[in-house]
């Protein structure tokens, strides 16, 4: 019972008073306990019952010194252990710990109720509970618990944006009994046996708060390190959102560094599966950057001829089916880099000519980049000057040197812990990450 008063008390005192009644229920599927012969359930004592509109109705307590079982019999779910019960089938089968207790599931322990769900003789689980129980599991999967106070509030408000999103708008498991998954495919979800005080804390701290633009909840991405700055959403999914804008890192803590190595006969095999016609694969070159400096595009040279790697295909894809995955499209590959052209720079009194890499931004912010791309008006038409890609050749491979990890879309994690140490708030931290969001409860 303490941990129980200890949760009511500490959101008494930390949710303001303005705040909505926060009464979201997530419903999460469990990837370790679904499509099981049997769940096995810990607890000496447990209430079974029915969930009707996100609430769940008590029927009965059960004891047992062993635990129980849960198991399909048909369209039905039964408990073995103790007295045992049987749910009718078609109905929404729920157990609950007595007296509000964790759920000892399959080796680990959840928060709120566990939701059974019979198909085909076996029967898997889903974890129903409030959003901020489930940011309880989810922080310190997703972020290191040792991580500055302001980098983990930031993270909270952006994983419960990220959450409410998914629940409400684009649930990527609509087909399926829950809202969102425990992998990387949506947010990684550990349960409560991986609970830390410190994301706990992150959590209370921003009760409820999330990230709109325009009035609507954002796509909260987030990821682990840039390398230098974040992408636009377009580069590397398909629409252009407002609040996803490339922007440069302020002071981002250990960005992540890799290396690979890849043989042509593994990039001859992934283009040819992937639909090339050109023969052994003997070059390679990066025929196009993104503003923020990744990899947008590949060109392949064979014996036959080249081939421009398809946005279908993609880049990380290509690698995906060549030797393993690649970290992040932040890299550079040997003997493949970019011809810098030279441009000439003038500010009305002296000429500067040097390579375009040479040459800095400023943006509105007072952040400062190197630049990709550089535009030239001749007073009708203009053109983009790019560098002109080499092509690598020659050994058994190429070898790929990278910075970052992850899509590089919305906040980087790295990066907030960096602004963190620097001295940053969550607000300023996520208002630099996503462009023109405001932060508030949801109405």
């Amino acid at each position: 019972m303490k941990k129980i008063i200890f949760f009511a008390v500490a959101i008494f005192f930390l949710v303001p008073t303005t705040a909505f009644a926060y009464s979201h229920v997530v419903r999460v599927g469990l990837t370790a306990l679904a499509n099981r012969e049997n769940i096995s359930i810990s607890n000496t004592s447990i209430w079974v019952g029915y969930g009707v509109d996100d609430e769940f109705l008590p029927v009965e307590e059960l004891f047992s010194v062993g635990g129980f079982s849960v198991r399909a019999n048909g369209g039905s779910v039964v408990v073995s252990g103790g007295a045992g019960y049987t749910f009718a089938a078609g109905t929404v089968a729920q157990i609950m710990g007595s007296d509000g207790d964790f759920v000892f599931a399959g080796g680990n322990k959840y928060r709120g109720v566990m939701e059974f769900i019979p198909l085909g003789g076996r029967v898997s689980a889903v974890n129903v509970l409030s959003i901020e129980e489930y940011l309880f599991g989810v922080l310190p999967a997703e972020m290191a618990p040792h991580f500055q106070l302001e980098a983990l509030k930031a993270q909270a408000v952006a994983a419960r944006t990220y959450t409410f999103r998914q629940m409400k708008t684009t649930a990527s498991h609509r087909e399926q009994p829950f809202d969102i998954c425990d992998t990387t495919c949506c947010q990684t979800y550990r349960g409560a046996a991986n609970e830390n005080e410190n994301t706990t804390e992150a959590v209370f701290l921003t009760y409820g708060l999330m990230l709109f633009f325009d009035g609507e909840v954002i796509i909260a991405n987030y990821f682990s390190s840039s390398g230098g700055a974040t992408e636009n959403s377009e580069d590397v999914w398909t629409n252009a959102l407002p609040y996803l804008r490339s922007v440069n890192e302020i002071a981002e803590h250990n960005p992540r560094t890799w290396e690979r190595t890849v043989s042509w006969a593994q990039l001859t095999s992934a283009a040819s599966n992937a639909g090339a016609r050109i023969g052994a694969i003997n070059g390679i070159s990066i025929s196009r950057l993104a503003p923020s400096g990744r990899v947008l595009e590949l060109t392949l040279h064979g014996a036959n001829g080249t081939w421009v790697v398809p946005r279908s295909v993609g880049v990380m894809g290509l690698f995906s089916n060549s030797g393993g995955n690649l970290p992040s499209r932040n890299f550079k590959i040997a003997g493949a880099n970019h011809t810098t052209p030279t441009v000439s720079v003038s500010d009305g009194w002296t000429n500067l000519d040097a390579p375009l890499n040479s040459f800095f931004a400023l943006d509105e912010k007072g952040a400062v980049s190197q630049i990709h791309h550089a535009y030239v008006f001749d007073g009708e038409t203009t053109r983009r000057i790019d560098s002109t890609p080499q092509v690598a050749r020659g050994g058994n491979g190429i070898t790929i040197s990278g910075r970052g990890w992850g899509h590089g879309v919305g906040m980087s994690q790295m990066g907030a812990e960096g602004m963190a140490r620097a001295g940053f708030d969550y607000v300023q931290i996520l208002k630099h990450y996503y462009t023109g969001v405001e932060i508030r409860w949801y109405e």
